[in-house]
């Protein structure tokens, strides 16, 4: 005897059905349906890749959460839903908003929709103020083998053809630490300590002071006539140690 389930041909194994269909109805209560082809989901209409139970994860999620695949509406939203923000193109996530609108919702409870958003081209981030790149696999030696350098630096690197020393550094000409070109840029030495000598330092305060200084006398109070302080003083020998006197 076969099995009464649509297209088995396998042996009964109880209640009329072979074992996979028997097992399903204990656990489910009806037997699922058959993926159409291997691979491909059993919902009507949806070509993607079976996954659980003969459907897509998608599919399999809709039906363990409701109890219904309801193959006639889409899993997702189209991807040419735009972000509600104006002048967003990036496609909605949640809630009529694209997932960097929606992260500064949750984040701030606001979207900020008056703040641009940051751009990730790939190519690079801004950090303090510099560009960092990724480097590629040939030219990490030149940056003692990092996966991520400021661009200013390995191009130096490159134009040198060897890493760049502890105490040498990249200026760039106009000012402008985001232009990269090789014109812009120079190599600076600092092998010098920073900073100045004690001894130094303090004959320059000291040049200062006698430069800059205003006189005594410009100082109220202060105009007491040195005689003042030049008169003698008689000096009173302390009481207890008087000679004896003669007998």
């Amino acid at each position: 005897m076969t099995c009464s389930a649509a297209n088995c041909d396998r042996t009964v194994y109880a209640r009329e059905h072979c074992s996979r269909p028997y097992r399903q109805l204990l656990r489910h209560g009806e037997v699922q349906p058959e993926p159409l082809a291997p691979g491909q989901c059993a919902a009507e209409g949806c070509e993607r890749a079976a996954v659980t139970r003969g459907w897509c994860h998608g599919h399999y999620l809709r039906w363990s959460r409701t109890g219904d695949l309801d193959a006639d509406r889409p899993l997702r939203r189209p991807d040419t839903a735009a972000c509600s923000v104006p002048c967003c193109p990036r496609p909605v996530h949640a809630t009529s908003l694209c997932r960097a609108h929606l992260n500064r919702l949750r984040q701030r409870g606001d979207a900020l929709a008056d703040q641009p958003l940051r751009e990730v081209t790939g190519a690079g981030s801004l950090s303090h103020g510099y560009w960092r790149v990724p480097v590629p696999e040939h030219l990490r030696h030149l940056v003692d083998g990092a996966t991520y350098a400021a661009e200013h630096r390995l191009v130096m690197a490159q134009l040198l053809g060897r890493p760049l020393l502890p105490d040498e550094t990249v200026h760039h000409r106009n000012g402008d630490r985001l232009d990269n070109r090789t014109g812009n840029l120079e190599l600076w030495s600092c092998m010098q300590a920073a900073g100045q000598r004690v001894q130094d330092k303090l004959a320059f305060a000291l040049e200062i002071v006698s430069r800059y200084a205003p006189k005594r006398h410009a100082y109220p109070g202060r105009n007491v006539p040195r005689t003042a302080f030049s008169q003698p003083t008689t000096r009173v020998p302390p009481s207890g140690f008087e000679p004896p006197l003669p007998p």
